[in-house]
């Protein structure tokens, strides 16, 4: 019997194996099917973008891009929820999984083409799926290390950003250590989309050799809870927002604050202008990196949720972390940025 559903996507792909650990934990009957030279054809018959997670039901509708196939598909299957029922909560878990996306992707990236141990396992791997037990041709794994080394430009990873990208990888590994320290999930008992946006890029950076010591040296917590991450399920119910307020508030300042909404900002204001590149500067280093329409729609989106919740403790938590000051001078702006409806770039969010 056929399963309801299909997914493309990569073990080496952050955004598929986000999927793919959503759908196990609502018990969705699902195929995967690694996107190899063997599937391709058919994969080019449902893929607007050439680019993964591509999601098929069972009446050949295909869908594309991790976090509205998972929104589509919680609406559809409410229990068990990863939303909580308080839309304070609600927002963080939103803007928790957003920074794994967009910011926390650039250290994976980083990582793993920026290395030379990292580069070779990447590639290997790489070649070795998309040929799938055949013969390889000689020096593809170089060809697909060349390519991918040529592409870190495109998330901002260089030789002058290097300490900021692994200082915040670091201190993001110590900040959930932490909290998983306290629940087995990080709002409670059982996951959020949060969740599911942050382990599919720590579960690839713990498979790469240079990141993957980090984690397992650094952050055991954070190496149990991508262990429950690979299936997860429903321990209790989420922590209430007063429980949680002083545990997540320096991961608000620290990272999302101080790092990625930094970035988003600018990006967004990059794309409004056609502007070439984003320069930003963030804890003292001058970012820099290629525009992309991808993120500047998401952080619109971003906004738009925020503006939908009004509440005095998550109102106090934002101002206190820095986090509204960013979101509210940003809904000040033109809103041209990421509004047109033009195709998503290649190199943006879903990596092929």
């Amino acid at each position: 019997m056929t399963a309801p559903f299909r997914l493309y996507g990569a073990e080496l792909s952050p955004y598929s194996v986000k999927v793919r650990s959503y759908l196990r934990y609502k018990g969705l009957d699902f195929e995967w099917r690694a996107r190899t030279n063997a599937t391709q054809e058919e994969f080019q018959r449902y893929a607007k973008l050439p680019l993964i997670p591509v999601l098929v039901d069972a009446d050949d509708n295909a869908m594309q891009d991790s976090t509205p196939i998972i929104e589509k598909l919680e609406a559809q299957t409410a229990e068990p929820s990863i939303v909580p029922d308080d839309p304070a909560l609600s927002f963080l878990s939103a803007l928790i999984e957003d920074y794994a996306d967009e910011w926390v992707n650039k250290a994976m990236f980083h990582y793993r083409w920026s290395y030379p141990e990292d580069q070779e396992s990447a590639a290997r791997r790489i070649s070795d799926m998309i040929f799938e037990g055949a013969e390889k041709p000689e020096g593809i794994e170089e060809q697909v290390r060349t390519r991918m080394i040529s592409r870190l430009y495109h998330v901002g990873s260089s030789a002058e950003t290097a300490p900021l990208i692994e200082g915040s990888f670091t201190r993001l590994l110590g900040l959930l250590n932490t909290l998983l320290g306290k629940r087995p999930y990080l709002l409670g008992g059982r996951p959020s989309l949060a969740d599911f946006g942050l382990a599919g890029q720590l579960q690839q950076l713990n498979s790469d050799p240079t990141p993957g010591a980090l984690l397992r040296s650094q952050a055991p917590n954070v190496v149990r809870w991508l262990e429950r991450m690979e299936n997860p399920k429903a321990d209790g119910a989420f922590a209430s927002f007063a429980d949680l307020k002083d545990d997540i508030a320096e991961l608000l300042r620290a990272e999302i604050a101080g790092a990625y909404l930094l970035w988003m900002d600018a990006n967004a204001r990059a794309v409004a202008n056609d502007a070439s590149g984003v320069s930003v500067d963030i804890a003292g280093t001058t970012f820099v990196q290629k525009p992309q329409r991808y993120a500047a729609k998401a952080f619109n989106e971003l906004r738009r949720k925020r503006g939908l919740v009004e509440d005095e403790a998550l109102a106090a938590l934002l101002a206190e972390t820095g986090v509204d000051a960013l979101l509210a001078a940003a809904r000040h702006d033109d809103d041209e940025a990421g509004e047109d409806d033009s195709e998503d770039d290649s190199d943006d969010g879903e990596e092929d």
